[in-house]
């Protein structure tokens, strides 16, 4: 007679969430796009189908420089080592995008665009600038986004150093050879055939769906 309430009770305890997938990030290039998906050509080499919806955001990548980088900018940059991080890249948000992705995580293993090619393990950063005194490697990342509060050069390189969170910092160098691009607003008109691009999509089985589409402009492949 115990049964049943005991069953009912283990079906009245909260389940816990499960976690939603890590959407996954696409690099490549458009083979084919209409109303309601694209056809990417990925830098592996593979084919990725993703679908296209009403909440799809699209923006375009421009080629930018270090002089549009002041005291206060928001940014972005894939980095390589430590002590300090090497940019791979620095992107630069428009102000209305400011806050996107604050803060430092670990990233993808990308196009080490230093060398001119192998993939390296990267790590992105996002945050604000402060003024102050194809067969390509790969190398692993981290990636910081995050607000540029010092800039100053050692060595060849730049300096910026990057605030995020609760006064959190990181401060990594800039080459001559680091990739800047700079995000300019855009509509999926921009996306098409032969158009480099970098894509985060959410994937439910083996359906992708693109949430955000970073789109090369006049050539600009996107380096994050």
């Amino acid at each position: 007679m115990f049964i049943v309430p005991a069953v009912v009770s283990l079906l009245a305890l909260p389940v816990p969430a499960l976690a939603a997938p890590a959407p996954e990030r696409i690099r490549g290039t458009v083979d084919e796009i209409d109303a309601t998906a694209m056809t990417v050509r990925t830098i592996d080499g593979e084919t990725a189908k993703i679908a296209l919806t009403t909440d799809t955001k699209v923006v375009s990548l421009v080629k930018s420089s270090l002089d549009a980088i002041t005291d206060g900018s928001f940014v972005g940059t894939a980095t390589k080592g430590d002590n300090p991080p090497t940019a791979l890249e620095i992107h630069i948000f428009p102000e209305a995008m400011r806050g996107t992705g604050e803060g430092h995580r670990d990233w993808d293993t990308i196009p080490d665009t230093l060398t001119g090619g192998e993939r390296v393990k990267s790590a992105m950063t996002n945050g604000t600038v402060k003024a102050a005194p194809g067969s390509v490697p790969r190398v692993k990342s981290a990636m910081t986004n995050g607000t540029v509060s010092r800039s100053s050069a050692a060595n060849g390189a730049q300096m910026l150093t990057l605030t995020y969170g609760n006064g959190e910092s990181k401060t990594v160098a800039v080459m001559p050879q680091t990739p800047i691009v700079a995000y300019e607003p855009a509509d999926r008109s921009v996306i098409r055939a032969g158009s480099k691009i970098f894509v985060i999509a959410a994937r439910d089985g083996d359906k992708l769906t693109a949430l955000r589409a970073s789109v090369g402009k006049d050539g600009v492949t996107p380096p994050m």
